[in-house]
């Protein structure tokens, strides 16, 4: 009887531990991820005023942009993993060597795709079906906007050291305050207020690319100029085949599952093109409000992430298996929350963005019920994706995305534009995607076999 008193009270202690430790890393992650979206929101809303063809030249940019960047977010992803692993086994050197190295990577890897994507940008609106007016407008504003992918990598790389030594708090300052400045600066260039020159379209671009480099700056401005400089030997560079090796694995699975999730998304955006610049731009309003749910809860997966690859790091393999649990109730409830909004806020958000009448029906009837109804699941979704990252389960991530975009995905949203299920075609496509990857990612958590995937690879 007494021993089980003490279990009994032992337990509730434990969870509201974890719980601490959750929103402690969850809540800054959260504000900083979420600054990002607001920010496009922001973006889109004061583009969508100037007409159709501004915004759908956006639209593909977005959707070509954020596919050559999540690809790359391994820096991120990928770093937060290898760098909470050695904090949790108590070595600050390694965690060092595999930030300088992933530095590395992101320099060469942002120059190469600038230079590949500036010169193309013509041919890739094309293959997107642009039609003339679009693709003119858009190429112009790709190129600037692609000019800053070396900046960008940079800040990935970094933001992903500082989540794995479980500083959240000094991302979310600088994302806060450079997206705000983004959209101070959209406001500016694009109307020409402030004593600036209106220069629509174009304008937004220079906006984001002068950010870009401010964030990066300040990140590393931050990390080389602290105690972190000498706590973690970030002054001592070493060429360590190891750390390039680390990065490789699970860079190459997480940029092969991203590949195909992105792909899957650019192909959507695509066959919304195809449509008309109508269907395009109401694709694209709600994509944001898909991905303001999707970057948010993202918070609480980066938490679940880091505090993973730290216990089974410190080989605490039960600790870990319970804050997966905990976290599928986190990531419903926050998307029960969004749900929520978009449902009782649908009027005004739509026409926060859009006066136009065929746009409002589109929103309204054909994508509005489904992107309320999936947020539940989108959030389960979501802080799996981060506790079998934080195990190294990449290679099954890797597969289970390729299935879901390449046999759900993709062949719905070619059928809605071949049968003319229109916009609400490519939504259940979403949406079955979604139920599939909570589905695969339920099963693998349960099934406990992502811890044999973290030990196979220590």
């Amino acid at each position: 009887m007494g021993i089980g008193t003490i279990s009994d009270r032992k337990e509730p202690s434990a969870q509201l531990s974890q719980s601490r430790e959750i929103l402690e890393l969850a809540i800054p992650a959260m504000l900083a991820i979420a600054s990002e979206p607001i920010l496009n929101l922001a973006d889109t809303a004061m583009l969508g005023r100037l007409g159709v063809e501004p915004l759908a030249a956006r639209a593909i940019a977005s959707a070509l942009i954020g596919g050559i960047y999540w690809i790359f977010t391994f820096l991120i992803f990928g770093t937060t993993t290898l760098v909470g692993r050695h904090r949790g086994a108590n070595d600050p050197k390694a965690c060092g060597e595999i930030y300088l190295h992933a530095i590395l990577i992101a320099v060469l890897g942002g120059i190469t795709v600038s230079f590949l994507f500036i010169l193309f940008a013509p041919h890739l609106y094309a293959a997107m079906g642009a039609q003339d007016e679009v693709l003119i407008l858009g190429t112009s504003y790709f190129r600037i906007r692609i000019a800053g992918t070396p900046f960008t990598f940079l800040w990935f790389a970094s933001v992903g050291f500082l989540r794995g030594i479980q500083n959240t708090r000094t991302p979310m300052l600088i994302a806060l305050f450079v997206n705000g400045l983004n959209i101070a600066l959209d406001y500016a260039l694009i109307y020409g207020e402030f004593g600036f020159p209106s220069m629509g379209l174009l304008g937004a671009a220079i906006a984001s690319v002068a950010c870009q480099v401010l964030g990066a700056g300040l990140c590393l401005w931050i990390l080389f100029s602290s105690p972190y400089a000498s706590e973690y030997g970030l002054t001592q560079w070493r060429y360590n085949a190891n750390r390039f090796r680390s990065l490789a694995t699970i860079g190459r699975d997480l940029a092969v599952r991203t590949g195909a999730l992105r792909f899957s998304l650019i192909f959507a955006t695509a066959t919304a093109s195809r449509m008309g610049a109508v269907f395009l731009s109401s694709h694209e309003i709600a994509f944001q409000l898909w991905i303001l749910c999707s970057d948010s809860v993202d918070g609480i997966a980066v938490a679940g992430q880091d505090l993973v690859a730290k216990y089974l790091g410190a080989d605490r393999t039960e600790k870990a298996i319970r804050l997966g649990k905990t976290l599928i109730l986190w990531g419903c409830s926050a998307g029960v929350a969004f749900g929520l909004g978009y449902f009782f806020f649908k009027g005004p958000l739509i026409h926060l963005f859009t006066k136009s009448p065929d746009m409002i029906q589109s929103l309204n009837n054909e994508i509005f019920p489904l992107l309320i109804l999936f947020q539940p699941l989108n959030g389960i979704v979501f802080v799996l994706d981060g506790v079998l990252i934080g195990a190294h389960d990449t290679r099954f991530l890797m597969w289970a995305m390729l299935i879901g975009a390449f046999i759900i995905y993709i062949p719905i949203s070619w059928l809605s534009l071949q049968f003319g299920f229109g916009l609400f075609g490519i939504w259940v496509g979403l949406s079955l995607f979604m139920v599939y990857r909570m589905t695969t990612n339920l099963v693998r958590l349960l099934g406990r076999r992502w811890i044999h995937a973290f030990t196979a690879r220590s």
